[in-house]
């Protein structure tokens, strides 16, 4: 049975591991608030611990040139673990199914996560901290001032581009976000300003632009149960192309993109005002993955889900779900 942790308990647990190496272990996703989860919790262990995962992506490129924080890929095809290795801690992840790879069944593990909904459950005996915050990363950086004072530089950059970006923007997360920020700043020398200027990068190519725009052009739009759902196709960033449908005035937004191994990806947003109103997209991608199998979840307002179905009938279960908690049925 998997074991319900406090943030006070990750110490212990560290400890009762032995002087063996721990790996932490981040979302194959590699977005910002997993690496910087992984990264700072890495640090604040010591040398005996390690960030590592699959993947990693731009914006987390980006942070972690600009820290010198030190994150090892994974390879998937032979995903390898220090042999000393005594514990595992998975970050930002709502199952195991997004790792991205089969873990030893026989190391100890603890999981620090914020996700509301998740299809699939951890091993018995995992120690699972589960909060309400708006990202991770604000979970990593309760654990280190309640442990210590001062936040190194790159510590906090790491941390408030990972509360920045899976908020996108404070847009999804709740007002704890931006009490986490204001601890930020008040306990190191950030400057969110510069770092604003390394997430965003040099911008996008026009051709990327032109395949967001052409897949925002080309969106269907649904009623369901007095909501306006926007639905897309998207080769490609489909989180912004759902952001953008959603900040152009829908309540929902389900964007779908078809992967080289005949599975499809779906990635689903939802404005505040319909979160508001009760709408929770990680518990209907959680009900889809029950429903029509592979692995769904995520937050109210930003989730997706994974698998080999038919899209339409992906869809129209999606949109029913969305009308059955809109209608409060």
């Amino acid at each position: 049975m998997v074991q319900n942790a406090r943030i006070d308990d990750l110490k212990p647990w560290i400890s009762s591991l032995g002087d063996g190496a721990i790996a932490v272990l981040s979302h194959k996703n590699g977005d910002m608030d997993t690496i910087g989860s992984a990264t700072v919790l890495a640090a604040w262990i010591g040398s005996r611990a390690r960030a590592t995962g699959l993947h990693a992506d731009k914006v987390s490129k980006r942070m972690l040139q600009r820290t010198g924080m030190e994150f090892r890929w994974m390879d998937h095809r032979h995903p390898t673990f220090p042999r000393t290795l005594t514990g595992i801690i998975a970050v930002d992840t709502g199952g195991p199914s997004q790792v991205g790879i089969e873990m030893p069944g026989d190391i100890p593990m603890f999981v620090i996560d914020h996700h509301a909904s998740s299809s699939d459950q951890w091993p018995e005996d995992t120690m699972l901290l589960s909060s309400d915050a708006s990202s991770t990363c604000q979970i990593i950086l309760e654990l280190i001032l309640r442990d210590s004072g001062r936040i190194p530089l790159e510590w906090a950059e790491m941390l408030y581009a990972g509360i920045v970006t899976d908020t996108g923007r404070f847009k999804h997360g709740s007002e704890n976000a931006h009490r986490s920020v204001v601890s930020l700043l008040d306990n190191s020398t950030l400057s969110p300003e510069d770092v604003l200027q390394t997430i965003d990068g040099d911008g996008m190519p026009s051709d990327q632009r032109k395949r967001i725009l052409s897949s925002v052009s080309s969106m269907e739009i649904h009623h369901c149960g007095g909501m306006i759902v926007a639905t897309a196709k998207g080769g490609s960033h489909e989180s912004r192309i759902a952001t953008s449908l959603v900040s152009s005035g829908a309540d929902a937004s389900i964007v779908t993109k078809h992967l080289e191994d005949d599975n499809i990806r779906i990635t689903a947003r939802a404005s505040w005002r319909s979160i508001e109103s009760g709408l929770d997209m990680g518990a209907i991608m959680s009900s889809l993955a029950i429903a029509k199998g592979g692995h769904g979840g995520g937050h109210k307002g930003a989730a997706g889900w994974m698998g080999n179905a038919n899209q339409g009938e992906a869809i129209a279960f999606l949109l029913a779900e969305i009308g059955v908690q809109a209608r409060g049925d």
